[in-house]
């Protein structure tokens, strides 16, 4: 009898295993579970980082532009050609250094004026030719904080007397440092925008909108002013010089 009873009470527990079992595989299949669904023990992805952020404080050897853009209105249009036409006798264009090592270093000498030396017959051809993006930024070049790699300008006319002037400058940093120490000695009030911003920086150390404030003839306001930091290749360019 003892014997019996082991053997039924092992009968009941292989039984109920056995239950259990079915219980389990008859479970998992009722509830239809998806392969793909996330299980108790699995580990999450991570997330992927966040991208860097490129610094806006600029350093040496970076290159950064600044276009600026200007409503103009024509109030003497015949100013306006005189005063090209004065600019346009004394001035010369060279070619600028290659911005890097390595680049085409080839930079053609250009003819005294290039393809803007022509006396404008356009009133906003003139105005064109009278805009020197690099006006303002005698104090900075001469401090060496940084090197003029390119200007350009250009006007779009929105009627005969009225229209949108943009020029920009591209300039190489050569002593950050030194941008800054000028802008807070103009600017001792925004130590913290200067020291954080290259932008902010170059802004008050070297007044954007100086290219326009001498030329006759224009009434003009301001409309952009944009501060960006370019890849490391970067054409150069030609500027003309009084």
């Amino acid at each position: 009898m003892p014997m019996v009873g082991a053997r039924a009470g092992a009968g009941r527990c292989v039984g109920d295993r056995g239950l259990a079992e079915e219980r389990l595989r008859i479970g998992i299949g009722s509830i239809g579970m998806d392969a793909n669904m996330p299980r108790l023990f699995d580990v999450p992805e991570p997330e992927p980082p966040n991208p860097v952020q490129r610094s806006v404080r600029g350093r040496n050897r970076e290159t950064w532009t600044r276009v600026v853009t200007a409503e103009v209105s024509l109030t003497d249009a015949e100013a306006v050609a005189a005063a090209a036409a004065r600019a346009e006798h004394g001035a010369v264009t060279i070619a600028l250094e290659p911005r890097t090592e390595g680049e085409d270093a080839a930079a053609e000498d250009t003819p005294a004026g290039g393809d803007r030396a022509v006396a404008a017959s356009d009133p906003f051809d003139a105005l064109a030719w009278l805009v020197w993006p690099s006006d303002g930024l005698e104090p900075l070049l001469d401090a060496e904080a940084f090197r003029l790699l390119s200007v350009e300008c250009e006007v779009e006319p929105a009627s005969v007397d009225h229209g949108l002037l943009t020029w920009a400058v591209t300039v190489k940093l050569t002593d950050v440092h030194e941008l800054r120490n000028i802008a807070n000695r103009a600017h001792p009030d925004q130590a913290a925008e200067i020291a954080d911003s290259l932008a902010t920086a170059w802004q008050c150390a070297a007044d954007p909108f100086a290219p326009v404030r001498a030329i006759p003839g224009i009434v003009w306001h301001p409309r952009h002013v944009e501060v960006r930091h370019e890849p490391a290749r970067h054409a150069s360019g030609t500027t003309k010089m009084r």
